[in-house]
């Protein structure tokens, strides 16, 4: 079992999720392949468990729906 980070695309603001170590992801809404390295990005929550990734993705997902992309706080 790894961990999981979870982050936002520099490119649209949009969270995702991945395991810590990989070197990219791609981001599901605008496609932009993401370098993880955490300087480069902005770390929202490290976590142990993909059900709590998973979680914390789709309720910042939610919020931004609510309230725009400038939602900080899960």
């Amino acid at each position: 079992m790894g961990r999981y980070l979870i982050f936002l695309c520099p490119r649209c603001g949009m969270p995702r999720y991945g395991r810590e170590g990989q070197k990219t992801a791609k981001c599901f809404s605008c496609g932009f392949r993401i370098p993880l390295d955490s300087g480069k990005i902005r770390i929202l929550l490290r976590t142990e468990s993909s059900r709590i990734a998973r979680e914390a993705v789709e309720r910042y997902k939610e919020k931004i729906r609510l309230h725009g992309r400038r939602v900080l706080n899960l």
